[in-house]
């Protein structure tokens, strides 16, 4: 059924949740970039950049969030061509109805975005730049990337000269505090969505001997990330400098600005390390971009995986309580980030024997700590007893 357009659109920047497989983003561009018009793919592709970057630069607008399936100008650069309007359904897009029509006339007649998701959003213009590039068309920069600047305000607002004019525009300052909280939102999901690809690294060990999953990611967090922290910080010291200068009412702060507070000290990590606990205490660990859903990371799990578990139902959860990584869940909504010790799990209650890990990684193992243990106290015993018979 058609859905209508509501008055308030909503914008989300979370996990989109109900919307077609992400994958189909990559695919309709497949469809797109084999028109055979040279000038009708770049036209495609320029407006589709238009609607999406339109609704990344402007969430709120409603105004940029439907379009009107038989406008002659959209029509011709975009609508005749199916996988166009796959593309705008993929990012979100649904069919809607027009409430200004009757009949025929009004059924799916616009394209409308109710919940702008803009990590989706942003997937689209990044599959769509790369797209483009494949057949020379240039892809506009992201939306919103040259908004408000924390350190040139700041330090305008640090100046003594300037304080009587920075207190007359609470207004204007307000503005720019909700600009920032969106600016640093998108980061945020930028700063998931565009992490290039890690290698697996699969490593295996046994819980007791392994190192603390705390040390491993010290040991392997990006530099950048490092700095991302520091950054934030300073951002967050500045508009405490600001709100000093302007004489802001120490027991007000607006809800943009608590949020701004909260964006500033939380840290935003591109990839994560996820550790497979298995029924025998064997351990799988891996790394993984932390935007990759479950169901990437249980496809790139499965071959690591000994046969007899892959031909049972597996899957991987947290435990207590008990929650297990839905297959459209970002490994960054799920919490999991920079790293999390997960349990290997089976459907119906079955459990195969050991090994649980592919052959390779089993090799890695060596004994299990109690074999270990129990052949080096065998050892030690004959050098004990002639010892004893020595003295």
């Amino acid at each position: 059924m058609a859905a209508e357009m509501p008055m308030e659109a909503e914008v989300s920047y979370g996990t989109p949740e109900g919307l077609p497989d992400a994958g189909l983003l990559m695919t309709t561009c497949q469809r797109l970039l084999a028109i055979p018009d040279a000038k009708e793919r770049e036209d495609v592709f320029l407006t589709l950049f238009k609607l999406i970057d339109g609704v990344l630069a402007a969430p709120d607008d409603v105004k940029r969030r439907r379009v009107k399936k038989t406008n002659d100008t959209f029509h011709r650069k975009l609508g005749r061509f199916a996988a166009g309007l796959d593309f705008l359904r993929a990012a979100g897009f649904v069919d809607s109805n027009d409430p200004d029509a009757r009949g025929d006339a009004a059924k799916n007649a616009f394209l409308s975005l109710r919940v702008a998701h803009l990590l989706r959003l942003t997937d689209a213009h990044h599959t769509l730049a790369r797209a483009a590039q494949q057949v020379g068309i240039s892809a506009p920069p992201m939306p919103g990337s040259s908004g408000f600047n924390p350190y040139v305000s700041n330090r305008q607002a640090a100046d003594p000269a300037n304080t009587i004019k920075a207190g007359a525009s609470w207004t204007g300052d307000a503005q720019r505090t909700r600009e920032e909280v969106l600016r640093r939102k998108r980061e945020m999901t930028e700063t998931v969505a565009d992490a290039p690809p890690i290698d697996l690294q699969p490593s295996a060990f046994w819980l007791s001997a392994g190192k603390r999953l705390e040390e491993v990611i010290r040991a392997t967090a990006p530099v950048d990330e490092e700095r991302a922290a520091d950054s934030a910080l300073l951002q967050l010291q500045l508009a405490s400098v600001k709100a000093a200068v302007n004489g802001g009412n120490a027991k007000f702060e607006s809800a943009d600005k608590k949020q701004l507070a909260e964006l500033s000290h939380r840290r935003v990590h591109a990839f994560c390390i996820l550790r497979v606990i298995c029924p025998d205490k064997s351990v799988l660990q891996a790394h993984f971009r932390s935007g990759d859903r479950g169901e990437h990371v249980v496809a790139l799990l499965a071959p690591l995986l000994a046969p007899s578990v892959r031909e049972l139902g597996w899957y991987i959860y947290q435990s207590p309580p008990m929650h297990k990584l839905a297959p459209e869940q970002t490994l960054a909504a799920a919490g999991l980030t920079p790293g999390a010790n997960m349990y290997l799990g089976f459907e119906g209650g079955a459990r195969p024997p050991p090994p649980y890990l592919e052959q390779s990684l089993v090799s890695q193992l060596g004994p299990p700590p109690e074999e270990a243990a129990a052949a080096a106290a065998a050892a030690v015993a004959p050098a004990v007893a002639v010892a004893a018979v020595a003295a």
